[in-house]
């Protein structure tokens, strides 16, 4: 099994002990277990790294804590058991689509269930550790950074911010829209493909839909797509995405197979369902339209700043990363928020609006 850094308590012996209990424990150096079972104690042995040794700041970040100790499980499947890795990914991804919405940053921190959502703060935080791995693309650059933030942040305490920060600076890889969306947001991508051969070459349209689109209507997260091709062997190619929908032109990709031509996240990186896959000999090159989609504008801001595409006299709320409410007030197209009275920070701007609420991160310098 790959660990992110040396063990953190490498004077003391590591043990484990059963006790009447349904799962585990994560004491320091001697684990509690009501049974067990190779991946409950991968879990309780990552946490002596993730919550242990650095613990999340708030009950807001405990995916911090039990974020990385679930993707322990798979990362001891992947080194281990590597026949079952897929199946437990495939599993995880699952659980968490048994639901529309959730978000992996809890907002109610005195909700003890939420807290422990197995659905959200286990699972969903365990899946956006893998797709963070599948951005970064570099599997020595991804743990080489995960053990440098845990000599960072060593005896001490993080936010989820905290880590995608770290990460960013130490891998080059700006992470910001990926924690809005995924992190802070809600729901999922539905992809669905159309395609069209030109020649060797072909059209390939991605577009997807959301599952909770009154808080995260687009993901910017890169997927694959692996062609079936006639006479070569199959390919996997990476696609940037921006918008909702998108063109792309595939050069050289030969002759597509008229069945199964296109599968969507064949290695199951992200947390998706498929839609449609369908030839459609009229796609044509066209520039996207643009959506009206709530944006904060300027972010980074100095603490002054508007919303775009937000009625009047929507109730607005800014918390801030641990979950408090630090400021209220009514949205007025004619007058700018400031928020400069609260310094400098991370904070979550929630419109409510007649039929649901959105939620954008600030960063305020």
């Amino acid at each position: 099994m790959i660990y992110t850094a040396p063990y953190p308590f490498e004077d003391e012996k590591y043990g484990h002990c059963m006790a009447p209990i349904s799962g585990g424990m994560e004491h320091q150096t001697m684990t509690t277990q009501g049974f067990f079972e190779k991946t409950l104690t991968s879990h309780e042995l990552g946490h002596q790294w993730w919550g242990n040794s650095v613990t999340c700041a708030s009950w807001c970040d405990i995916w911090i804590n039990e974020g990385f100790a679930s993707y322990s499980e798979y990362l001891m499947l992947e080194n281990l058991y590597p026949t079952e890795k897929n199946q437990h990914m495939l599993d995880v991804h699952t659980n968490v689509m048994t639901q529309n919405g959730g978000s992996v940053w809890v907002l109610d921190s005195l909700n003890e269930a939420r807290i422990f959502s197995g659905r959200l703060t286990y699972d969903k935080g365990a899946g956006i550790v893998h797709t963070i791995r599948y951005i970064i693309d570099n599997d020595s650059l991804f743990f080489e950074s995960l053990r440098a933030f845990q000599i960072a942040y060593k005896d001490s305490t993080a936010t989820g911010v905290d880590l995608k920060n770290f990460i960013g600076a130490y891998t080059g890889i700006n992470l910001d829209s990926y924690f809005e969306q995924w992190y802070f947001g809600e729901g999922y991508p539905t992809y669905s493909i159309r395609w069209e051969q030109v020649g060797s070459d072909a059209l390939v349209e991605i577009s997807h839909t959301a599952s909770k689109p009154s808080l995260t209507p687009t993901f910017t997260n890169p997927i694959d797509l692996k062609f079936n091709r006639i006479g070569l062997s199959d390919t996997i190619i990476r696609f940037d995405i921006n918008s909702n929908s998108q063109l792309f032109s595939v050069n050289n990709l030969g002759t597509l197979s008229t069945t199964s031509t296109v599968i969507i996240d064949p290695i199951n990186w992200v947390i998706n369902q498929n839609g449609s896959i369908v030839q459609d000999n009229a796609l044509e090159l066209t520039e996207n339209n643009e959506n009206n989609e709530i944006l904060i504008v300027p972010n980074p801001s100095n603490g002054i700043f508007s919303l775009t595409n937000t009625p009047d006299f929507s109730p607005i709320l800014v918390y801030d990363m641990f979950g408090k409410v630090v400021y209220e007030t009514v949205y007025n197209s004619n007058k700018k928020i400031n928020l400069s009275s609260l310094g400098q920070g991370n904070y979550l701007i929630e419109i409510q609006l007649p039929n649901n609420n959105k939620r954008l991160k600030l960063v305020q310098f």
